[in-house]
């Protein structure tokens, strides 16, 4: 069987990193597979051996895209020259996520083509990112093909339901393919912490972008002053560094006990640094498949802080145990300076919402979405902006009770190992590298044993709907 991958880029990061593994799920699992990785940039790592450059193919805007047929053109050149002839399929991530117009009308040419097609989304353009949505218009009505041979894997529960709606009635299928976790060892702290590590250190380990909710981390820090919380890396997009810049000097000028991108500002590794530390912890409010809730198990690791049900529901099917997380972290509204205008900002945020995608706002939305922030006077801290975070993070070092009432909701702890090797069993059975790579063999052979059929398009908005619903809205992603 010969496929090819399809990328924007093969710079370090997500899609990236499935590649990589995917490749070595096929090792593992004993699938042989003659397979090409395009890209639209030169990989700077190791583990993929055939890689293809395609230009036209990387980021762009819409004002700089290629015309989509030079693309799809270029897509089946390029995969010729390594494999030796045309594909037997496609197996494409994120063309639908608006980072580059022309790959999504290029997909729309091969699918008319008859080329068997694997479409795998990890974001969405429709989620919370409206000026990627902009970049499709001119190809949204082509943006999602169906015919028996166009299938597409989602990571999780969510999305397949979303999507399964989405293509309804067609011959299209939806394949549920989590992401694999590949074997790990444990690491293992030396006797001597490296310098500058905190002692009793809870450790967030990701890079700062704002749905990461770092406010969420900091209030953590003044309701447990006798442990040390800390995010490993500080951010790459400059967009975000004002506000993450705001959140250091804020902890700072409370004392806080947190460090913000503590892996910037130490010599050591990052195994080590999760070996130093007494638990993981998440605070994120949007994940696309939850890596961060699966690792810890396997690096030996209890995990605090957060859940995403839609998200984990997936993994609690799988016996891995998240009922020490919390999934709401609540603070009293009273506490805002002025809780009665947190619905007309609710309601501001949401029209200019709806008005960045073009969309009309279906009435009572602010209604629907104030009810699912705030429950019997209590609102869920991780769902309001910065500004607002700041006040209640005041009002918790200040007050005793408050800090007493986040603790017992937030239960943040070093877990019995018992719980945590029992986690890690039920990870490596289910998310292990040989069984992604079987059951993505599978999906391979079920989209070549369709028959062809007539290719058509589904109207997006019905996505779009499901993402843009009120009962979802969380003001650190559209603010």
């Amino acid at each position: 069987m010969k496929v090819a991958i399809v990328h924007y880029h093969l710079q370090p990061g997500g899609v990236t990193r499935v590649i990589e593994n995917t490749l070595r799920s096929w090792a593992e699992s004993g699938n042989e597979i003659d397979a090409v990785t395009l890209a639209g940039r030169p990989y700077p790592g190791s583990e993929i051996k055939r890689v293809g450059l395609v230009e036209g193919l990387d980021y762009c805007a819409p004002a700089e895209a290629i015309d989509a047929k030079v693309l799809a053109e270029r897509l089946v050149t390029a995969a010729k020259q390594t494999l030796g002839e045309i594909p037997d399929l496609w197996h494409v991530h994120n063309h639908s996520l608006g980072k580059n117009p022309a790959l999504t009308g290029a997909i729309a040419f091969l699918a008319e083509e008859g080329h068997p097609i694997l479409l795998h989304p990890h974001d969405f353009a429709e989620d919370g990112r409206p000026e990627n949505f902009k970049s499709l218009r001119e190809v949204y009505d082509r943006t999602y093909p169906v015919a028996p041979r166009i299938h597409y894997a989602v990571l999780n529960n969510r999305d397949h339901t979303f999507l399964d709606n989405l293509v309804s009635g067609t011959e299209s299928q939806v394949h549920l393919l989590a992401n694999a976790i590949p074997e790990n060892e444990g690491f293992q702290a030396e006797d001597t912490y490296p310098k500058g590590i905190p002692s009793n250190l809870y450790l967030y380990p990701v890079r700062a972008v704002r749905r990461k909710n770092l406010g969420e981390m900091s209030l953590l820090a003044a309701a447990y002053p006798d442990r040390h919380f800390a995010n490993s890396l500080e951010p790459t997009n400059p967009v975000f560094r004002p506000q993450f810049e705001r959140w250091k000097s804020f902890s700072r000028e409370l004392e806080l006990p947190v460090t913000f991108g503590l892996g910037h500002q130490v010599d050591c590794s990052f195994p080590m640094m999760v070996a130093c530390s007494e638990a993981i912890v998440t605070t994120s409010v949007a994940e696309g498949f939850g890596l961060g809730f699966l690792e810890p198990w396997v690096f030996g690791k209890s995990l605090c802080g957060r859940n995403l049900p839609e998200i984990t529901g997936d993994f609690t099917d799988h016996q891995i145990d998240l009922t020490n997380l919390y999934e709401r972290l609540e603070v009293d509204l009273a506490l805002l300076s002025q809780p009665s205008e947190l619905h007309p900002r609710i309601a501001s945020v949401l029209s200019k919402f709806f008005l960045d995608y073009g969309v009309e706002e279906p009435a009572g939305s602010s209604l629907i979405a104030y009810d699912s922030l705030v429950r019997n006077n209590r609102v869920d801290f991780g769902r309001l902006d910065e500004g607002l975070q700041e006040e209640l993070i005041l009002a918790a070092t200040s007050s005793g009770e408050i800090r007493k009432s986040i603790r017992s909701q937030a239960k943040i702890e070093r877990l019995d190992y018992s719980l945590i090797e029992k986690n890690a069993g039920s990870v490596r059975k289910r998310f292990s590298l040989s069984a992604y790579g079987t059951k993505l063999a599978e999906i391979y052979q079920d989209l070549l044993k369709a028959p062809p059929g007539k290719i058509e398009f589904v109207d997006g908005a019905n996505l779009l709907g499901e993402f843009l619903s009120p009962s979802r809205l969380n003001l650190l992603r559209t603010t």
